[in-house]
């Protein structure tokens, strides 16, 4: 699997012909990624189909206490003598951020979910799998309100409110902003709202009537 990703996300590079003029032979990576590209265009519709994820689905994908997550939110919270959320959160999810935020941005050939311990040994994933990380990370450093927000676009993000503000983790640009009302931060999201959840609930911004 991680040769697998690794692979696709190298971007082709051109070979030097040899003095006779004749292209050298591809190489054994280039064999495998033809190799790969070939399996997941026959299977295709069998893989995004076991990948489709209903609504309840997604509310699972959001997991606080999972093992990976629960690891990273330990390795944080050391930093705090003792960790509070009243007095650290905020810090704390900036360093939650930028640890995310190191993982590199890799879409998917396919509709494919990563698991949390995938996405930690790849240092990897699409903006969706880094936003459930990192939503599962607030949540486990005690937010109660921080969702994955995804919009129309094919972005993703979370959100999140603290000591009356609102808080915007946007991967696309790599950035963590503050916005002074939950209208603003969603103002700023590019494309329209589709949807939003967490481990505790499911929005749909195709209905009237959604607020953040």
């Amino acid at each position: 699997m991680n040769d697998f990703l690794g692979l696709l996300a190298r971007k082709p590079h051109a070979t030097a012909a040899p003095a006779s003029g004749k292209p050298n032979p591809p190489s054994d990576e280039e064999m495998k990624v033809r190799l790969y590209k070939l399996i997941i265009d026959r299977y295709r519709d069998k893989i995004e189909e076991y990948e489709t994820k209903s609504v309840s689905d997604l509310k699972g994908l959001v997991q606080p206490k999972n093992a990976t997550i629960a690891e990273i939110r330990d390795s944080v919270a050391e930093g705090f003598h003792p960790y509070v959320y009243q007095d650290n959160f905020l810090e704390a999810a900036k360093m939650a951020f930028q640890q995310v935020s190191s993982f590199k941005t890799i879409p998917a050939p396919v509709s494919f979910w990563l698991t949390f311990s995938e996405v930690e040994e790849l240092m990897a994933g699409d903006e969706i799998d880094k936003s459930i990380f990192l939503c599962s990370l607030l949540r486990s450093l005690g937010s109660e309100n921080a969702k994955v927000f995804v919009t129309d676009t094919r972005n993703s993000y979370v959100l999140f409110q603290f000591s009356g503000k609102s808080f915007v983790a946007d991967h696309s640009q790599e950035s963590l902003l503050e916005h002074p009302t939950g209208q603003a931060a969603l103002d700023s999201l590019k494309g329209k709202i589709l949807y939003a959840f967490n481990d505790l609930e499911y929005e749909d911004f195709q209905e009237p009537g959604q607020a953040f």
